[in-house]
């Protein structure tokens, strides 16, 4: 969808545009809306009375998912527990469905836990990040996740099978079911899309077993209070995990393994460049370190970059007087190669800003969680 397109939208759902046209359109948003819904409930109705059958895999299956649409901060969490369980010694891969990807087969390998096999546009910006970031975690592709789990376990090793935006997957059983929370927009407006941002009604936030709320840091204890409390509601035994992004280093475009740890950007004049589901939440990002954000450049998510487009961006920068244009590592692998080189000689640079998951709910909770997981006796259990 354009950006223009999704904002207007995002604006009319969310109050914020009105007139006769906006109304026509949340009327026509609300009765789509209530088909939506429909379909939701058929749909779990198959799969409950086993019309529609679920393949359980011999490895344990992990999902991480969400209710909402957009950038909750999945993919953190997955590079998180995919490392966990690594270090662990237990041999461990990541199943995504390969959104946007080229590639368009039953099983996707982008990386087999040795190599890197795929480029992002053939996999996927998200996919491929995720291998590029996991050298020693296979990466599937592939829209039935069912299929390119059981390739997992038995071509590739695979103990743990960590699912990808898998709560609303059910045709592949899992043993836990992560569901990932935005704090700075945990539940949107409360309505299934189009009419809201929702992907199942709130009420499916019974079935998680583990919330993972992400940046916590970006919202007050009175409002985070609030939302362990929505969640209560929903569902009282879940386990809460309360994390934030933490900004880990700052690279240029060009050299992955040259990271500055300085994150310090006070009195930087910065250009915010990004391509994802939440860009105002990196752009609060890179005011918490210091930099004046002058200019933000907002793409629709997962946004392909041209040639053109990044070297309209450097001379934007150059009018705007910025002294750095900051990106994400999930736009920096949806940009061109070739345009590295024609950017290194440009007096504005544009570096990567990485982030890592903090956990800051007590260790040992977390560790009780991942010794269960390792065992056999969780799955027996289920």
């Amino acid at each position: 969808m354009n950006r223009s397109l999704e904002e207007y939208l995002l604006a009319v759902i969310r109050g914020h545009k009105q007139g006769f046209i906006a109304r026509i359109v949340l009327i026509i948003c609300s009765f789509l809306s209530n088909i939506f819904k429909l379909i939701l409930k058929i749909r779990s109705k198959l799969y409950e009375s086993g019309i529609i059958d679920s393949t359980e895999l011999d490895s344990t299956v992990i999902s991480i998912g969400n209710i909402t649409a957009g950038g909750t901060g999945k993919t953190p969490v997955a590079q998180f527990l995919a490392c966990r369980f690594k270090e662990r010694g237990l041999q461990t891969a990541i199943l995504n469905r390969g959104y946007k990807a080229d590639f368009d087969g039953r099983i996707g390998v982008v990386s087999d836990g040795r190599r890197v096999k795929m480029d992002a546009t053939e996999a996927g910006d998200e996919a491929y990040l995720l291998a590029e970031s996991l050298p020693e975690v296979p990466v599937v592709i592939g829209s039935r996740r069912a299929v390119t789990g059981e390739y997992a376990h038995s071509e590739l090793g695979a103990e743990i099978v960590i699912l990808d935006d898998g709560f609303q997957h059910w045709s592949l059983e899992r043993d836990l079911d992560i569901v990932v929370v935005d704090a700075t927009n945990p539940f949107a407006n409360g309505r299934l899309m189009p009419r809201g941002t929702l992907r199942e009604p709130l009420t499916s936030l019974a079935r998680g077993d583990v919330f993972f709320l992400t940046k916590v840091d970006q919202v007050s204890k009175d409002r985070l209070e609030e939302i362990k409390s929505k969640l209560k509601e929903y569902n009282a035994t879940a386990l809460v995990f309360e994390t934030i992004h933490a900004p880990s280093y700052l690279r240029s475009l060009a050299e992955k393994e040259q990271a500055d740890k300085n994150l310090d950007l006070t009195g930087k004049q910065v250009m915010a460049l990004s391509g994802i589901g939440n860009p105002q939440s990196f752009e609060e990002t890179l005011e918490s370190l210091g930099a004046e954000v002058v200019k933000k450049v907002r793409f629709e998510d997962h946004h392909q970059y041209t040639e053109e487009e990044i070297l309209n961006i450097f001379s934007s920068a150059a009018q705007q007087e910025v002294d750095l244009i900051i990106t994400t590592e999930k736009d920096a692998v949806s940009m061109p190669p070739q345009v590295k080189e024609k950017i290194t000689n440009q007096e504005i640079e544009l570096k990567v800003l990485g982030i890592e998951l903090e956990v800051l709910t007590e260790e040992f909770e977390l560790e009780s969680l991942l010794l269960k997981l390792e065992g056999t006796e969780w799955k027996a259990n289920r």
